[in-house]
This record gives structure tokens, C-alpha cells and sequence, in this order.
């Protein structure tokens, strides 16, 4: 039985009508964003300028990628356009800067991981159980990045994850029945233009441009994307069928981030209506706390980051998260009882017996 069922109902009632139209005015968002992109990149390239006003462009660059990101998100879920030609269209340019094919994001994001959130062996995005784990060795060795692992590799795992899981689903996990759709010799030409593109790019602005316009904003829009993505669900239970408020957890942030991200801090209000325009998700969360308060998580980005780079990634099973090295077990209730916690440390100290 769909476990988001009668909460999905129960909060349909009270949206208006807009909230589940196509609101095709919204692609025009993506001009702008490409433009100032696209004329940042050649101003870093071309003008001398002081070295901190060019890393604060070339980081300022790497964050509107990010919002160029969340909004193809927004686009390849059917918020704005039915056309799926024109959505994979729009996710050819806001996927760039990762070298991640449209026609693979699609299977891999809309399907296999909202069609399996949480739901060991099938997700992409969960690092799964600790049986799991123990069977292939190339997880043994990627988990010394993983946040929670204790290890000093984990400090590059925010700047550099989400390009790596990208070719890493191409090349290595887009298998299984969640991937059965996928055109996989359409995705690695995808991405193999697309690398070509930014090697192109490098030769043509040179060594100090490329660390400007290609080098710094990927490191940037990646640690951007994955200070969201590593607390969409990892500090989450496991599930055997759709249950957002156990799999998926929302943040709260300032108004002005949440603007320029296309609302991506609310997820379980994604999650529930994924093809919903993200305008309209804080009027979910005011619903969802009426309809579920004792559910719901919506704990401050900070504090949730901190949670995930304290608490371990694998599974021991669906409700205990454990660190293989050490032994240590933490129940997810404990994470929530700290994710919902006034003071962190307090908190802190009950997740870490």
C-alpha cells in the first residue's frame, strides 16, 4: 500500500487548483540564469581582475550553476512543460556542468530513486546495508567519503560527490530493473560531448581562466548540490514502499537561499508531489505540519549537515545506522530526536552512545 497516499489526499484539499497546473512561463527562468552564467564566464576569462574579486565571480558563477540546476530539476519533472523533448532539452544545458546525460538524470532520478526512495539495493542515492556493503569492495573504498566515516577523505565528499556519482551511475551501478529504460549509448555520447565541451572550454581560456570558469564553479555548484542532497534521506530509516515522511527529510534556510534554489530545502514536499511547481511547497509545509507534526522534520540546513558528518551512512538495518570501523550504532530515532533538538550538543551526546 502507498504509505503517502491519504497524507497526499488529506493536503490536496487545502492547496489551490494552481499548485497542480503546468505553469509553462516558468521556463523563461532559465535566461537569465544562462546568460549571467554564460557573461560571468567570459568577464572571468578574458578581463584582468584582482584574484578576490575573480574567486568571489568564479564562486558566485558555481552557485547560480546550482540554481541552474534545481531549476532543470524543477523542468525534468513536469512542472513546467509536458514536452519531454523540450524538458531534456532544458536539462542538456542545466546538467553541463556536471557531464551528466539528460537521458540518464531522467531514469535515475525520476525513477529509480523517486520510484525506490530508500529502499536498499535499489536506490542509487543510499549507500544501503552494512551485507551490502561487506560484499563489494569498491563500496569498502568509496566509504572512506562518505560523510560520517570519520575518515579525512570525507572533507571532499561535498565539493566533488555529485559529478562523481554521476559517471559512477554511468559507468559502473546504471543496472537493474530501475535502469531497464535507460538508452545507455545515448547517455555516454551524451556525456562524452559534454566533457569534450569543457575540455575545449579549458584550452581555449588557458590555465588561470580554466581554474576560474570551469574548475572553481564545478567544486562550488557541487558542494551547493550536495549540502542538500546529503540531507534529503541520509539521516532517514530504509523502507520497503513509499513512506516520504520516513525516508525524506526537509530543511529550513533563509527565505532569500530558498529563492534563488528553487525551494529545494523542501523535500518531503517534493517528494510527495514531485511534479508540482516548487512555488507552491511552503504551503505544503504549513500543511504537513497541521497534518503530521510528529513526522515531519524540518530542522535547520546546518544542523542537519552536521548530523550526517556525525552519524554513520550504511544501514545495519532499516531503523540503525552503523560505522563499520568503529561498531557504533545509531537509531534513527535518536537522529530525529537531535534533528528536532533546540541545542545540538545535548542531542549529540544521546546519537553517539
Amino acid at each position: 500500500m502507498d504509505g503517502d497516499r491519504s497524507l497526499k489526499d488529506g493536503i490536496r484539499v487545502g492547496l489551490p487548483t494552481a499548485a497542480f497546473a503546468l505553469h509553462p512561463w516558468r521556463i523563461l527562468l532559465g535566461v537569465p540564469l544562462v546568460a549571467v552564467i554564460a557573461g560571468g564566464s567570459v568577464v572571468l576569462a578574458t578581463v584582468s581582475l584582482p584574484w578576490y574579486v575573480a574567486l568571489a565571480g568564479s564562486m558566485s558563477i558555481g552557485t547560480l550553476y546550482a540554481s541552474l540546476f534545481f531549476f532543470g530539476h524543477e523542468v525534468g519533472h513536469g512542472a513546467v512543460v509536458r514536452s519531454l523533448r523540450l524538458r531534456t532539452a532544458v536539462l542538456y544545458v542545466t546538467c553541463l556542468v556536471y557531464g551528466l546525460s539528460p537521458h540518464l538524470w531522467l531514469i535515475w532520478h525520476n525513477h529509480a530513486h523517486h520510484g525506490h526512495t530508500n529502499m536498499a539495493e535499489h536506490d542509487p542515492d543510499t549507500f544501503g546495508t552494512l551485507q551490502g556493503f561487506q560484499r563489494r569492495r569498491f563500496s569498502q573504498v568509496l566509504a572512506r567519503f562518505v560523510p560520517g566515516s570519520g575518515h579525512w577523505l570525507s572533507a571532499f565528499y561535498l565539493p566533488l560527490f555529485f559529478t562523481l556519482q554521476s559517471h559512477a551511475v554511468l559507468w559502473l551501478y546504471g543496472v537493474g530493473e530501475p535502469f531497464r529504460r535507460l538508452r545507455r549509448r545515448r547517455a555516454v555520447l551524451d556525456s562524452v560531448l559534454m566533457i569534450l565541451f569543457w575540455i575545449g572550454v579549458s584550452v581555449w581560456v588557458g590555465p588561470w581562466g580554466t581554474l576560474l570558469v570551469v574548475v572553481i564553479p564545478m567544486v562550488t555548484v557541487n558542494a551547493v548540490m550536495m549540502s542538500y542532497v546529503v540531507t534529503n534521506h541520509m539521516l532517514r530509516s530504509l523502507a520497503d514502499g513509499p513512506d516520504s515522511l520516513a525516508t525524506t527529510m526537509s530543511v529550513t534556510t533563509f527565505r532569500v537561499i530558498d529563492l534563488l534554489l528553487f525551494n529545494f530545502s523542501h523535500h518531503v514536499e517534493h517528494h510527495l508531489f514531485p511534479s508540482m511547481s516548487p512555488r507552491y511547497y511552503p504551503l505544503v509545509r504549513r500543511s504537513l505540519y497541521r497534518h503530521a507534526p510528529e513526522r515531519y522534520l524540518a530542522p535547520s540546513h546546518w544542523r542537519a549537515i552536521v548530523l550526517v558528518f556525525r552519524t554513520p551512512r550504511l544501514y545495519a538495518d532499516a531503523g540503525t545506522l552503523v560505522q563499520p570501523a568503529t561498531g557504533q550504532r545509531v537509531p534513527i530515532v535518536a537522529v530525529e530526536a537531535a534533528s528536532r533538538a533546540g541545542l545540538l550538543r545535548p542531542a549529540m551526546d544521546v546519537v553517539g552512545q
